[in-house]
């Protein structure tokens, strides 16, 4: 292993000195999957989804389309609603934020969104007053 190399492809993720960062393969996989036909493809799309869920701001809101077509009985679960979500998915993955490690010491802020369907927390902080 390199240690001089300027970033590291690890799990699916690129580490670099800005951070973490969705891994460019995993966005174009994401981007060149056709909507699933049956229900098991739609499961894969999901768990494929999940995966980048860290990067996407109400992440399992946006996933309810899905889990809702899955729990549908019949190969037929993809829906309107569930296309809207997936075009959505696909144009948040086109600028993920870069996850990096805070500073000693540095004021932190949480974002605490609370949904019907899922509770989801962001640690962040902010460079300058006027972000």
């Amino acid at each position: 292993m390199r240690l001089w190399r300027k970033c590291w492809q690890i799990s699916g993720f690129m580490v670099s000195q800005r951070g973490i960062e969705v891994s460019p393969d995993q966005v174009k996989a994401v981007m060149e999957t056709p909507p699933p036909k049956s229900k098991k493809e739609l499961q894969r799309l999901t768990g494929k989804l999940v995966a980048l869920g860290r990067f996407i701001a109400r992440f399992i809101d946006e996933l309810r389309p899905f889990f809702l077509a899955i729990r549908k009985a019949g190969a037929n679960g993809w829906t309107d609603s569930c296309q809207n979500a997936f075009e959505n998915i696909k144009h948040c993955l086109m600028q993920p934020p870069i996850l990096s490690s805070p500073i000693p010491k540095e004021k932190l802020y949480m974002y605490l969104a609370v949904s019907e369907w899922a509770i989801s927390a962001v640690l962040f902080r902010c460079p300058s007053p006027k972000e």
